[in-house]
């Protein structure tokens, strides 16, 4: 009898120790990353003065995309500003190096691009739903074709641009809430 009795607490308590988990279940579905240079998913940087004043110049940027989809049974994220599902890519080492030496920085540390001219973005779902997938880009400017005052980062080589893109997956994919986080991916083991 005793022998039941324990199987069955030990059973319940296991059980009510995952009902009550609060840590979301999110899975990272699918992970791209491509060099592109588009007006239409990066925008365009207005040339204020000069000769050209008025014309657009089109950065070239690093494009991450990811698919994530909420596995638990309640809704991960809010829609208030500030308070949803927020993406960062944090580099490893190696990452954080060949940004530094291609582009003359490092393109995941926001205070870095400082006078660059150039800028980082996101698109993102800040509410997942039980069983939702969410679309995410994290893109990260790497300069412009043509010289310009007003953007001083002109894009690396195409041999050096191959290179970052190859390191692209060497850091984790970090998800949060408030400033707090959920969940973290190590992009090294996906490898596009």
């Amino acid at each position: 009898m005793r022998k039941w009795f324990f199987v069955i607490s030990l059973f319940m308590a296991l059980f009510s120790l995952s009902a009550c988990s609060s840590e979301p279940s999110l899975e990272l579905v699918d992970a791209n990353v491509d060099i592109v240079k588009g007006k239409n998913l990066l925008g365009s940087i207005g040339i204020t003065e000069g000769e050209r004043k008025g014309d657009e110049l089109i950065p070239v940027a690093l494009f991450y995309e990811f698919t994530i989809k909420n596995t638990g049974d309640k809704t991960v994220g809010t829609s208030e500003v500030d308070k949803g599902i927020e993406l960062k890519i944090e580099p490893k080492e190696k990452l954080k190096s060949v940004s530094e030496d291609v582009i003359g920085f490092n393109i995941y540390n926001p205070e870095d691009y400082n006078e660059s001219g150039v800028g980082f973005g996101q698109t993102f779902v800040s509410v997942l739903k039980s069983e939702q997938k969410g679309e995410y880009t994290l893109h990260y400017e790497l300069g412009v074709s043509e010289e310009n005052a007003q953007v001083p980062l002109l894009v690396p080589s195409q041999e050096k641009l191959d290179e970052l893109e190859r390191h692209s997956f060497n850091a984790f994919l970090v998800i949060t809430i408030e400033n707090q986080e959920i969940a973290r991916f190590d992009l090294d083991n996906l490898k596009n």
